[in-house]
C-alpha cells in the first residue's frame, strides 16, 4: 500500500496530473488508444519518487526551499509512461509477455 504524507501529499498528486495529462494526449489524438493503465501509473510514481533527484519531495517542505517543480514531475512521468507504452506494442515485448 502506498504510503501517504500527509505534509506533502506530492506523489498523489503528481499522478493524478500526470493521468490528466495522458487523458488529454488521448482525446487530442484521432486514432483510438489504449485505456490508461493505472496499476503502471502508480508504479511509475512511486519509482520516480523513491529516485535520488526526487526523494526531497517526501521530505517536509521546509527543509528544501529549492525543490523540483511538480510540472518537470509530472512531465518526467508522462514521457516514461508513453515511452513503456509504445514499447508495449512491439512484437518482441508482446512475444515476451505472452511467455509470462
Amino acid at each position: 500500500m502506498e504510503q501517504v504524507n500527509f505534509k506533502r501529499p506530492h506523489r498523489a498528486i503528481v499522478r493524478c496530473q500526470a493521468k490528466m495529462h495522458l487523458l488529454e494526449i488521448s482525446f487530442n489524438q484521432s486514432e483510438e488508444t489504449e485505456p490508461i493503465d493505472d496499476a503502471l501509473l502508480k508504479d511509475l510514481t512511486t519509482t520516480l519518487f523513491q529516485s535520488n533527484p526526487h526523494s526531497i519531495m517526501d521530505e517536509p517542505l521546509s527543509s528544501h526551499p529549492n525543490v523540483t517543480s511538480e510540472q518537470q514531475l509530472v512531465d518526467e512521468l508522462v514521457q516514461t509512461y508513453q515511452h513503456i507504452s509504445q514499447r508495449q506494442q512491439e512484437p518482441i515485448v508482446q512475444r515476451l509477455n505472452a511467455l509470462l
